[in-house]
């Protein structure tokens, strides 16, 4: 259309527009943007957004970078015909067309020529893009392809796409003068939360005469939150890892792709079973991921519906190795999804809780953590069996979800030297295992002790234990009925009858024998010397010998001894 009023322009006009556009000294645009229904959205729902983009160009200017902010949760579906826009052009049919409309110019700043034209999804045009938006008329592009980009974690207008065009200002050579765009975006995915003050789509633009960005918002209602299904599934897999004996840890998330996405995710590993690995630090992360410096401690992979292939990431052990309370799990994918999502660590539930999610449906979210000397689990594989929490809650802040899900260990040796089993196999009775001691407390003479005790293979559960702690350290007792008794003394994964202290020994004993147990001593149940504490923050000791007799339900005594980490 455009193309076909040109030859009957006479050179002179030409001349003229030219020098209009010369001499517009204080040339600008003044950008306003409307919605075409003011009529609010429905979350999480599929369909049409419409918006007026007007530019009120001075005389001989018009507009060149246009950035239009979509607000988080409000995507383009980039899965359209099954992933092959992002692979080839097309611009002739309607395969990857996503909306229509018309833009409004004025050629030599005179002649109005509308043109009706498609926003085609096509391949990114750069690395890192999300995808490319190509504005075309009668099969034919107009300007340069516009980049599709999500928005970084951190960003201040949240994790989001942002659609970046460069405006032509010439049509064949001739000055053109665009007014207005009209358009139609079809097949949109509606955000999933509710604020009281609605998100606001925002759109930034300067002008070929004036590079002062001037920016326009308008808001973009949504409803029906608190209506959307949220129900989110849960598994946990623990099998051996294949380099060593320790296990390495599997959770995964799945929703159905109408659900609202969870806003936080808080993982939770039963301690009676698990025991955080204290050489893992090895591999803390303290320059962050981004420096390119850090080992991963696992990966992680999330499937979206609308992207064609899953998201593939790294998980590195962020934090401060002298504030073991301020460590975290932080999961970096890459772009064109460039998301860091950050949980916090605590070791003495071993949980990790996850905040701030984006607003982007996942149908499944898998992550797998490591084991071993490296990785986050001391672990070892035993068959052993638990159950697994997960809490989540929903975009709106509105619904939480708690998910448990027992597992079992899988891979693990049928018998000899795997710390024992709780069933199944033949082979030779295994000795007793402690594994994963540690202290902590120790520089600030606030000792605490935990350790993990198993039971050997093909022998009787556990029914009580003696600990000889090393010289510096002493249990702090209050006599009751003759007893020296011990306070401040917890044991998962059975059930404690008594702690005691006999014959300077500290002797605990279990109500019913156990396959296994988590063994800890918190503050003020031990006391240390000021000599021991002293060594300790010299970093003269790094650890210290534990002697620890294990009695079977059959009475029988083995005598371990184990160092425990400082």
């Amino acid at each position: 259309m455009i193309r076909r009023l040109v030859p009957r322009l006479a050179v002179p006009a030409v001349a003229a527009a030219m020098l209009a556009f010369a001499s517009a000294a204080s040339a600008s645009v003044t950008p306003t943007v409307t919605p075409s229904s003011t009529a609010p959205l429905t979350a999480g729902a599929t369909g049409n957004l419409g918006l007026d983009l007007k530019f009120s160009p001075s005389q001989g200017d018009s507009p060149k970078d246009l950035t239009l902010n979509l607000p988080p949760g409000l995507l383009s579906n980039a899965a359209i015909n099954r992933g092959g826009c992002l692979k080839t052009v097309d611009i002739a049919t309607t395969s990857c067309q996503i909306g229509s409309g018309t833009v409004h110019a004025l050629l030599l700043g005179m002649i109005p020529v509308p043109t009706n034209v498609g926003f085609f999804l096509v391949p990114p045009p750069a690395a890192g893009d999300l995808a490319g938006l190509a504005v075309a008329s009668n099969g034919d592009q107009i300007g340069t392809t516009a980049a599709i980009t999500i928005r970084p974690s951190g960003n201040p207008a949240g994790v989001g796409a942002t659609i970046h065009f460069v405006l032509p200002n010439t049509l064949d050579n001739i000055p053109l003068e665009i007014q207005e765009i009209s358009s139609t975006f079809n097949g949109l995915r509606f955000p999933t939360s509710c604020p009281a003050t609605p998100a606001q789509l925002t759109v930034s633009v300067d002008s070929y005469a004036d590079a002062t960005v001037k920016t326009a918002a308008t808001p973009v209602p949504v409803t029906g939150c608190s209506a959307l299904a949220f129900s989110p599934k849960y598994s946990i897999n623990v099998a051996r890892d294949a380099s060593d004996k320790n296990v390495r840890v599997t959770t995964q998330i799945t929703q159905a792709a109408t659900e609202s996405p969870s806003s936080a995710v808080t993982l939770g590993f039963p301690s009676d079973v698990f025991s955080a690995s204290l050489k893992g630090l090895t591999n803390l992360c303290t320059t962050g991921p981004a420096s390119g410096k850090c080992t991963p401690v696992g990966s992680v992979q999330a499937a979206s519906p609308l992207y064609p292939t899953p998201l593939t990431g790294r998980a590195y052990l962020t934090g401060n190795v002298t504030n073991l309370k301020g460590l975290t799990l932080t999961l970096v994918f890459p772009q064109p999804f460039p998301l860091t999502l950050v949980g916090a660590v605590h070791l003495e539930n071993l949980t990790t809780t996850f905040s701030g999610l984006p607003d982007i449906p996942l149908t499944h979210l898998t992550v797998t953590l490591n084991g071993g000397p490296a990785g986050l689990f001391s672990t070892l594989c035993t068959h052993i069996s638990g159950v697994s929490t997960a809490r989540l809650t929903d975009q709106n802040g509105d619904k939480t979800a708690t998910v448990k899900t027992p597992f079992t260990e899988t891979g693990c040796p049928a018998h000899g030297g795997g710390g024992g089993g709780t069933h199944g196999g033949s082979g030779k009775a295994g000795r007793p295992r402690i594994h994963a001691a540690s202290f902590g407390g120790l520089r600030t003479r606030k000792p605490t002790l935990r350790f993990t005790v198993t039971a050997g293979t093909h022998r009787p559960g556990i029914s009580s234990l003696a600990v000889k702690l090393p010289k510096g350290l002493n249990a702090v007792t209050k006599r009751t009925h003759g007893k020296r008794m011990v306070r401040h003394v917890s044991v998962k994964g059975a059930k404690l009858r008594s702690a005691t202290v006999s014959h300077g020994a500290l002797v605990i004993k279990l109500r019913k024998a156990a396959r296994r147990a988590l063994v800890r001593f918190g503050r003020g149940a031990l006391s240390e010397t000021h000599a021991l504490a002293a060594k300790v923050r010299r970093a003269h000791v790094k650890s210290l010998r534990l002697t620890v007799v294990v009695r079977n339900a059959k009475g029988k005594r083995t005598t371990l001894h184990v160092k425990a980490k400082t």
